[in-house]
């Protein structure tokens, strides 16, 4: 049986020449194994480098504090050896940077090869009959033709369904999804969809989506969590976050989709920049004097909901 994901307290920080700079803070929540779960925010608000940290594949200049648990076991104190057998054989990957995930002078049928081989224990010609299926799965009408050829031969919306593969190889309990429709046009985004809603399906896989497109995480996911400037700030499912936001921050986001007119966020009010109250209070259409002295904790409603803010305190 597929384990939990727990967070407890995370904070993630990077030291410049302009002091401490905090990409996530004292973050906690559960991924529940059996659901997808999908994380939105701007860019910057710290979305990948929390997927990142689960997996201990933050650079060596990250300050990481706190704790994150699959099932009984803490991987942030959990020896290398053995991390390196839950990467990929239990919670898999699928990068946000294709280019940079791939090796140009490998071919791709190794590259992919290498988790099945690695974790499945399985022989190459197995192997290859299962990416070849996997492939074609995600749109590869030739699958023998592209393991045969190399990263920089194919088209960025080609590697990024490569890496989706390699993600998913192994049929990992967990799969973190970093930006998995990040340059695809609407056919093929649609494509990845199917693919994952699939996986998830027939194998059971949990996922961690982590997505700036906001009709896909609404589409594929069965709850949402919300993060600006490192803080998780509002939780629930994708429908009630979908139809009824909570967070004012929330309900920027939704009214910046397309189909709504692309209503932007408010930028920064100058004149609230200095405060120690809520982070979002520069930036917020409904903040009160309160809000600028004073930091909100969680709020628990009674349907379940998280949310981070003095209107539901």
């Amino acid at each position: 049986m597929t384990p939990d994901i727990t967070i407890k307290d995370l904070s993630v920080s990077f030291e410049t020449v302009q002091g401490t700079v905090y990409a996530v803070r004292d973050l906690s929540t559960t991924f529940h194994a059996g659901r997808i779960s999908g994380i939105i925010g701007e860019s910057g608000s710290g979305k990948s480098i929390m997927g990142m940290s689960i997996l201990r594949l933050l650079p060596n200049t990250a300050r990481v504090t706190g704790s994150c648990f699959l099932g009984k076991d803490e991987l942030y104190t959990m020896p290398l050896k053995a991390l390196r057998k839950v990467r990929g054989g239990m919670i898999g990957l699928i990068p946000q940077n294709p280019s940079a995930s791939l090796d140009p002078v490998m071919r791709i049928k190794h590259q992919l090869m290498e988790a099945i081989l690695t974790h499945r224990r399985a022989d190459r010609k197995a192997a290859e009959q299962q990416l070849a299926v996997l492939l074609q799965r995600f749109g590869f009408d030739d699958p023998q033709t592209i393991l045969r050829q190399y990263a920089f031969q194919m088209s960025g919306g080609m590697n990024q369904r490569l890496v989706s593969a390699s993600g998913l190889a192994c049929q990992p309990g967990w799969v973190i999804a970093d930006e998995p429709t990040k340059g695809l046009d609407a056919i093929l985004r649609n494509q990845v969809y199917t693919v994952l809603r699939q996986i998830h399906e027939t194998y059971h896989s949990s996922m961690i989506v982590i997505t700036h497109d906001l009709d896909f995480a609404c589409r594929l996911c069965d709850d949402i969590r919300v993060l600006y400037q490192g803080h998780l700030i509002e939780q629930g499912s994708a429908q009630e976050i979908m139809e009824t936001p909570l967070h004012p921050y929330t309900l920027g986001l939704m009214n910046a989709m397309p189909r709504h007119g692309m209503i932007p966020i408010p930028p920064p009010d100058p004149a609230r920049l200095t405060h120690t109250g809520c982070i979002f209070y520069p930036r917020c259409p409904r903040a009160s004097a309160r809000c600028g002295q004073e930091s909100p904790h969680e709020v628990t409603l009674k349907t379940g909901r998280k949310v981070r803010c003095l209107l539901h305190a």
